[in-house]
């Protein structure tokens, strides 16, 4: 078998962006796993840390159209608001589902869908409420690796019922 004709500068290039690009998406699914499963460990802090200093989450959850999101910047804000909306809940699972990404230098944006679940106590028994979320990202690459710029969240569609013990 012949030796591999060696590589010139174009080619080499083409593997280094090639790999570069898949270093990259692999980063950032990996930040979207990182949420969730941050989320879903109860960790704010852990969460607000995946965010620029200046980040900024976006939730639209009420579903219509015109309404004004809530909007918190920064680690603390984050923090806070996480805090405050899933402390009600006994337990959150959040299932990634697809991300598709644009990668643009230091910059990307993205789509990741997500089914959220969330276990809370009415007054007469436990409930579950499913809500299929869909994130629109700002993401950018620092020093220390990709963070969210701007996650927004939207509300597709929620299911509130009661959660069958067995």
């Amino acid at each position: 078998m012949p030796a591999p004709a060696p590589m010139n500068g174009d080619e080499r290039t083409v593997v280094d962006d090639t790999q570069q690009e898949l270093a990259d998406r692999m980063a950032l699914r990996q930040l979207v796993d990182a949420y969730a499963r941050h989320v879903d460990g109860g960790d704010a802090a852990a969460v607000a840390a995946l965010f620029t200093d200046d980040g900024r989450l976006v939730t639209r959850l009420h579903g219509v159209p015109g309404d004004a999101p809530a909007v918190r910047q920064g680690p603390d804000e984050i923090a806070d608001a996480l805090v405050a909306g899933l402390d009600r809940y006994e337990v959150t699972t959040h299932v990634v589902g697809g991300q598709m990404v644009t990668l643009d230098g230091d910059r990307a944006t993205g789509d990741t869908v997500c089914l959220a679940h969330h276990v809370y106590r009415s007054d007469r028994a436990r409930r579950m409420l499913v809500m299929a979320v869909r994130y629109t990202d700002i993401y950018a690459r620092r020093p220390d690796g990709w963070r969210f710029a701007e996650r927004e969240l939207h509300l597709d569609w929620r299911q509130d019922r009661v959660l069958e013990e067995g």
